[in-house]
């Protein structure tokens, strides 16, 4: 009898569909409060005072992204207590690193497991850093901004990559009074997410994106177009890690990291998407799939109340720049002018989502 009502009654079965779209995230991926899972490294937003000695001159001029090199990790406590470990660094990254735009590049580090016990780095392996690129502080300022941005997406999902910043004092090795502090942070392994979300991930594997999780991918999208970021894709697996259930029963869900190009941050070495016809990489464009506005006023309302806890995050990091501050503050106000408007937020997200048939 149901199925003779829902059959004479589509609109009824569309209502019920959406209510469940909107309310059935996966559950294996669902915010929660429980550090079950939660590697020790991520389970504090201390900043880490670190001491990282190595031949840098060598490290960097090294092209290749699978030869580690030997490095002295001090990390230096409150107490003035030092836990020295031996570890290896090697470059990683394509744009930063392979066209030579930045003079430090990124880092993968690697832990022996045996030398880690007793420190926060325990059960970690390789790992990475995310660093400086030059030695002008304006590009500290793009990696503690990045970092926050990672630390925004912490506050909306718990699907989400967790970051530890640290404050490194680079120490280069045969190079009179070689040395630099800048600020850096550590991200959390893909493996180790996938751990802690009782999940799977999908790799080396093309998913249409209409068979993604439709509220999650919905609040990701959004997000993206609040920091202005378009470098990413979910069919590409470009800076997108693909979950799903460990059943893979359930539609998967796509965790973006690597935010660097987005306009919240503005490197100077990102550009504009050329396929977008903007001239700044500040410019916001959506780039998600149509989807119904039900789910996306759902997804505003999470967004309106992480307002706060939002703005809170940047105008309490110290180390973030009175100057940055306030072109962060005004680049938010803006978004949530958009997605506070019903007629903005139908023409950005309704009208001007892209549509891919399945």
């Amino acid at each position: 009898m149901l199925v003779k009502v829902f059959r004479k009654n589509k609109s009824f079965f569309k209502v019920w569909s959406l209510i469940f779209m909107i309310f059935s995230t996966l559950d294996v991926f669902a915010q929660n409060s429980d550090t079950t899972g939660i590697q020790e490294l991520f389970m504090s937003d201390e900043i880490l005072n670190i001491k990282l000695e190595a031949d840098y001159q060598v490290v960097f001029s090294n092209k290749d992204d699978s030869t580690y090199f030997p490095a002295k990790l001090s990390l230096i406590e409150s107490s003035n207590l030092q836990t020295v470990i031996d570890v290896g660094i090697r470059t990683r990254g394509n744009t930063r690193r392979l066209n030579e735009i930045c003079l430090f590049s990124p880092l993968r580090v690697r832990f022996p497991l045996l030398e880690t016990q007793s420190s926060p780095f325990d059960n970690q392996s390789a790992i990475k850093l995310v660093t400086h690129c030059k030695k002008a502080a304006v590009y500290e300022q793009n990696t503690i901004i990045e970092y926050l941005v990672y630390r925004v997406f912490n506050l909306l999902t718990d699907s989400s990559f967790r970051v530890r910043p640290a404050m490194i004092n680079y120490v280069y090795q045969n190079k009179k009074k070689g040395h630099i502090q800048r600020f850096a942070f550590f991200i959390e392994r893909d493996k180790h997410l996938v751990n802690r979300l009782n999940g799977m991930e999908l790799t080396d594997v093309k998913i249409h994106p209409n068979r993604l999780n439709v509220k999650f991918g919905s609040l990701m999208d959004l997000f993206q177009y609040m920091i202005g970021n378009t470098d990413y894709s979910s069919y590409e697996l470009h800076n997108i890690v693909l979950m799903a259930d460990k059943q893979n029963k359930l539609p998967p869900i796509g965790i973006p990291y690597d935010f660097d190009w987005c306009g919240l941050v503005s490197a100077f070495y990102a550009k504009p998407n050329s396929m977008l016809n903007t001239t700044h990489v500040s410019e916001r464009v959506y780039r998600g799939f149509k989807k119904p506005i039900e789910i996306i006023n759902s997804n505003i309302e999470l967004f309106n109340s992480k307002k706060s806890n939002i703005y809170q995050l940047f105008n309490d990091f110290e180390l973030l720049k009175r100057s940055e501050r306030k072109r962060i503050i005004k680049y938010l106000d803006e978004f949530y002018e958009i997605i506070n408007d019903p007629k903005l937020v139908k023409r950005e997200f309704v009208e001007n989502a892209r549509v891919l048939h399945n």
